[in-house]
């Protein structure tokens, strides 16, 4: 098995069990999050966001007003948003609420030191 080459927030990474751990993540939607940290990709890249740099992550929803032929619509985006350093490091987009809320349970599972939600 070679190694895959991740983006974190501290620089690139190379390792085996990250690699394992990618391999073995459980997937919602466009985001997998593993036993060391949440995967997902960010155009040609692979970003690695490791639970001991996670300080938060909380789900955004982006509101689109859209104006159609026929009338009005309005559409409903969920983002995954990234805390790292006190700084939004990255966000994940996604049409599916369910995906987008049970990512942020098992994230919350796996890292009880990682703040969800809101923080005042």
């Amino acid at each position: 098995m070679s190694d895959k080459k991740f983006t974190t927030p501290s620089g690139n990474v190379s390792d085996p069990a990250v690699t394992a751990d990618y391999d073995s993540a459980k997937r919602f939607d466009k985001v997998l999050v593993g036993s060391l940290g949440v995967f997902y990709r960010d155009g040609f890249k692979t970003k690695y966001v490791p639970y001991s740099q996670l300080e938060r992550a909380f789900i955004r929803v982006q509101e689109v007003n859209g104006r159609m032929c026929c009338g009005k619509a309005v559409f409903h985006y969920f983002r995954l948003v990234f805390v790292v350093g006190g700084k939004e490091w990255g966000d994940v987009i996604s049409e599916d609420e369910r995906a987008t809320d049970d990512a942020l349970a098992e994230i919350a599972r796996r890292s009880p030191a990682t703040a969800i939600g809101f923080v005042k």
